[in-house]
C-alpha cells in the first residue's frame, strides 16, 4: 500500500478578521467627518465658484460679489464651523423613543441653523481679508451683530449653505453605519468560525477515545496469542496517535495528510487481520491539496472493516479512492462485502457515523453528503461528495458561514 508523501500539517490558524475589526474601532468618527464631510463641501465649493464665475469680484444691485479665492476660502472657514457641529450630532444619535427623537431632531435643527448664521462672517472675512472690500466686511459684520433680525438676512446663507451641511451630514452619517454594520458582521464571522471550529474539535475529540478503545482491546487479544504481532500493533497504533494528536490542532488538513493518518490506521488493522484484508488507497493528483476536516476518514475506513469482515470468509478488500470532479472532491470508502440491501438511513448510523454527519454538517452546512450503501461495482461503500476547498483560510470562512 503506497501513499504520497505526508505533506506538514498547515500552519496553526488565526482569527480570521480579528485584525481588521479591531483597525475600524481605533478610527474615530472625526477622520470620516474631515474625510467624506471634506469631501461633500469640496463639490459643493467647486460648484459654488463654477457657477458665480462671471459675476466674481463686480458690484450686483449695490453688494460686492466676492471672488473665487475668497469664495473657497468661505466655504473652507464653514466646513470648520460645521465640523463640530457633525461630531455633536454624531454623537446624540437617532434614539428609537419618540420623544428623544424628538428632541434630537431639534438639536440637530438648531445646529443647522447655528452654522448657517455663521455662514455670513465667513463671507465678511473672505471679503475684507482675501479681496481687501474691508468696509463691506464692516457693513457685513453690523448687519449680522443684529442677530438677523430681518427675514431678508436669512435668505442667502439659508440657500448656500443649509443644503451642502444636511449633504456633510447624511454622507457623514451613512458611512459610519456602514462601518458599524462591516464591523459587526466582521465579529459575527470571528463568532460563526470560532463555534465551527470548537464544535469540530468537539467531534474529533469524542472519536480518538471511541478508536481508541477499539485499539486497544484488539490489542489485548493478541498479547498472549501473538505477542510479536501485538508490539507491531502498538508500533503501529503509537504512530497513528501521534498523527491523530498533530491533526488535533488544525480542525482542517489537506488530502494527502488525512489519508497519511489514514494509511497509518489501516496499518494497524493490516497487522491485526493480516492475509485476510487487503488494502488500497488511490487519490488523484488535484485531490490531495483540497482541504477537509482532520479524521474524517477513519470512522468511514473502520465501520468498512467492522461490518465487512467476515472470519471464516474470504479475504475482506477495502479501497479508498478520491477524485476532484467538477468542483467536488469526491472520496469513496469500499469494502467487498455486500452487506445492505438499499442506501442506509441516517437514523441506523452508529456512533462513528453519527460523528462523521455531525462533522460535516458543521464544516460544510448543508453542502455536503454522506451515503452508505451497496455498490453497482460490488460490496458496500461510502460515498463523501464536498464542496472542494483549497486553503485552510478558504475552508474556515466557508464552515464560518455554514454555521451562520
Amino acid at each position: 500500500m503506497e501513499l504520497s508523501r505526508q505533506h506538514p500539517p498547515p500552519a496553526v490558524l488565526r482569527p480570521i478578521h480579528g485584525d481588521a475589526h479591531a483597525m475600524l474601532a481605533e478610527r474615530s468618527p472625526w477622520h470620516v467627518i474631515w474625510a467624506v464631510g471634506g469631501l461633500c463641501w469640496l463639490v459643493v465649493t467647486g460648484t459654488a465658484v463654477l457657477w458665480m464665475m462671471p459675476t466674481a469680484g463686480t458690484m450686483m444691485d449695490g453688494m460686492y460679489i466676492i471672488t473665487n479665492r475668497a469664495r473657497t476660502a468661505q466655504h473652507l472657514l464653514v466646513f470648520l464651523a460645521a465640523a463640530p457641529a457633525y461630531r455633536l450630532a454624531i454623537a446624540l444619535g437617532w434614539p428609537a423613543a419618540l420623544g428623544a427623537g424628538a428632541r434630537v431632531a431639534v438639536i440637530n435643527t438648531l445646529l443647522a441653523l447655528g452654522v448657517v448664521y455663521l455662514a455670513p462672517v465667513a463671507t465678511a472675512l473672505a471679503a475684507g481679508l482675501i479681496d481687501g472690500h474691508i468696509r463691506d466686511m464692516w457693513d457685513t459684520l453690523d448687519a449680522w451683530r443684529t442677530l438677523g433680525a430681518s427675514w431678508i438676512f436669512w435668505v442667502s446663507p439659508l440657500r448656500f449653505f443649509l443644503p451642502p451641511y444636511i449633504l456633510g451630514l447624511f454622507a457623514i452619517a451613512l458611512v459610519l453605519t456602514a462601518r458599524r454594520h462591516h464591523r459587526e458582521a466582521l465579529r459575527a464571522a470571528d463568532l460563526a468560525s470560532a463555534y465551527a471550529a470548537a464544535r469540530m474539535a468537539m467531534l474529533s475529540a469524542q472519536l480518538q477515545p471511541h478508536f481508541l478503545f477499539n485499539a486497544l482491546h484488539a490489542v489485548s487479544t493478541l498479547i498472549e496469542d501473538s505477542p510479536r504481532q501485538a508490539a507491531t500493533m502498538l508500533a503501529r497504533l503509537g504512530d497513528f496517535l501521534r498523527h491523530a494528536l498533530e491533526s488535533s490542532h488544525w480542525p482542517w488538513v489537506d488530502l494527502a495528510t488525512e489519508l497519511a493518518g489514514l494509511e497509518a490506521y489501516l496499518a494497524i488493522q493490516q497487522t491485526r487481520f493480516s492475509d485476510r484484508l487487503s488494502i488500497s488507497i488511490d487519490a488523484s493528483p488535484e485531490s490531495l491539496g483540497a482541504y477537509v476536516p482532520s479524521l474524517l476518514l477513519q470512522p468511514l475506513a473502520e465501520n468498512a472493516i467492522q461490518h465487512g469482515r467476515n472470519e471464516g470468509g474470504p479475504t475482506l478488500h477495502v479501497r479508498v479512492t478520491a477524485a476532484v470532479v467538477a468542483e467536488r472532491l469526491l472520496i469513496v470508502v469500499n469494502n467487498s462485502s455486500p452487506q445492505l440491501p438499499g442506501d442506509l438511513s441516517p437514523a441506523d448510523y452508529g456512533h462513528g457515523l453519527s460523528n462523521v454527519k455531525l462533522r460535516l454538517h458543521a464544516a460544510y452546512g448543508d453542502d455536503a453528503r454522506l451515503t452508505i450503501g451497496p455498490d453497482r461495482q460490488g460490496g458496500t461503500s461510502a460515498w463523501l461528495d464536498l464542496p472542494v476547498r483549497r486553503s485552510a483560510g478558504a475552508a474556515l470562512t466557508e464552515a464560518a458561514a455554514a454555521a451562520s
